[in-house]
């Protein structure tokens, strides 16, 4: 009697059901580099190695079904440095982004890219033309 390998697709595996005391190699090719995961097998013994960019799971079948599944969580950190070179500010005031609404100084807004809104014009703005 066969027992077998309860997972999601995001596992590949040469078949779906085992002989106990039968090798099992599991493969797990989605890896990310800004991602962190836990795999959770449960069988003794597992050997986990990293081949060709992707995970590789190595066990021997145990007497029961074997459950395989995977937490990940996205390890990319927000970089402060503004995302384009003309929005190293250059003493200009802070400004609010209209979009996203966070405090920038410069050209575009750190957080979402967007320009900086023109200002308003006031009636103290006016030009005064002589003619």
């Amino acid at each position: 009697m066969g027992y077998r390998l309860i997972h999601n697709d995001c596992f590949v595996v040469e078949r779906e059901e085992y002989e106990p005391g039968e090798p099992v190699r599991a493969r797990f090719p989605w890896i990310a580099t800004d991602t962190s995961y836990e795999f959770f097998i449960d069988a003794a013994n597992v050997r986990q190695e990293y081949v060709n960019g992707e995970m590789v799971f190595l066990f021997i079948m145990p007497g029961h079904d074997v459950n395989m599944s995977y937490t990940s969580r996205n390890t990319m950190m927000r970089d402060p440095r503004p995302i384009h070179p003309e929005a190293l500010g250059n003493g200009d005031p802070l400004w609010v982004c209209e979009t996203c609404g966070t405090k920038n100084e410069g050209k575009y807004c750190y957080e979402c890219g967007s320009a900086r809104p023109e200002p308003k014009k006031t009636k103290h703005d006016r030009r005064i033309s002589s003619r």
